[in-house]
């Protein structure tokens, strides 16, 4: 029997490695690309080589990574299946959050780790633990998309019910595509730290991640995270829609209030005339009283400085 196996991409030597217990390596090769074939198939082929030298050359840790194999080819889910994903970003993100918030489970023990990877013919292990997956935390929307294949390829559920967990995934998120930009336009050009402000408002609330647990995450993502978090929430619509509106009136006060904090305040009288024409301006501008007097201010200063 041929002592040396090789995968053909990176995709199957982490299944094959992580079906094997050894979840560290396949976490190492995780992120990698093509270019780390060749160190993903010597990590599988160290494995072997030591399983022989302790069983004095019993082949059958070479008959069960072909076995491995098998099944990866039988069960693996064609990355063609999910093609409404690719150059979309936030679908990436909404397919691999979707997938982590279903199918895993939080942080439990090693050794519930290593018995959950030999029963894992088990119908009834259908979440995944998060210490054991092989990409935890994806930090690029590349890296979410990657992510979202390592769990389906991981979970112990046939092909077909697969397949149509992935067009269900794709029917959710064409219909809350054209929502987003309407329900959450005031956080799209936030800055981090408005963006993590609003995560503290939902972390607080005591439903909103309930189901979820999602404690772990790239900063980089979370935005985008935010918005699918939301519309993944298993809620009535009309009490969503309730939260989502007074999340985004205490966000625009939050804003007032950083924005009007180094504001002096100036009492001032003025002509009946003058109050009419600032009035006017607000709806013009669609500003309000204070922005448009700091700007008449600046643009009087400016022409005045021009002419001296």
């Amino acid at each position: 029997m041929n002592r040396y196996v090789e995968v053909r991409s990176i995709r199957e030597g982490v299944y094959i490695l992580w079906r094997l217990g050894n979840t560290e390596k396949a976490r190492q090769f995780a992120s990698g690309g093509q270019r780390d074939l060749i160190r993903c198939n010597g990590a599988i082929n160290r494995i072997i080589e030591q399983a022989l030298t302790e069983k004095n050359n019993n082949p059958s840790i070479i008959r069960r990574v072909i076995r491995l194999q098998e099944k990866y080819e039988q069960q693996r889910i064609n990355e063609n299946i999910a093609s409404w994903v690719n150059h979309d970003k936030n679908a990436c993100i909404y397919f691999w959050l979707y997938l982590f918030t279903r199918f895993t489970h939080s942080s439990i023990s090693v050794e519930d780790i290593r018995r959950i990877i030999r029963n894992d013919n088990d119908r009834h292990n259908y979440r995944l633990y998060r210490d054991a997956l092989p990409l935890q935390i994806p930090d690029t929307a590349e890296q979410c998309f990657m992510a979202g294949l390592y769990i389906l390829d991981l979970l112990p559920l046939p092909p077909e019910v697969i397949r149509n967990e992935v067009d269900k995934i794709r029917k959710g998120y064409y219909r809350v595509k054209d929502s987003l930009r309407d329900d959450f336009a005031w956080i799209a050009d936030a800055d981090q730290g408005n963006v993590e402000w609003v995560w503290e408002q939902l972390k607080k609330h005591r439903d909103f991640l309930k189901d979820t647990n999602l404690t772990e995450f790239s900063q980089h993502l979370l935005s985008q995270l935010i918005p699918f978090l939301y519309y993944l929430w298993d809620e009535r619509s009309d009490t969503k829609q309730l939260f989502l509106n007074t999340l985004r009136k205490r966000y625009a006060n939050m804003k007032h209030r950083k924005k009007v904090a180094d504001k002096a305040p100036v009492n001032i009288r003025i002509s009946k005339n003058a109050k009419d024409t600032l009035v006017k301006l607000e709806k013009r501008f669609n500003r309000n009283r204070a922005d448009v007097i700091e700007s008449l201010i600046e643009r009087a200063w400016a022409e005045m400085n021009q002419k001296n």
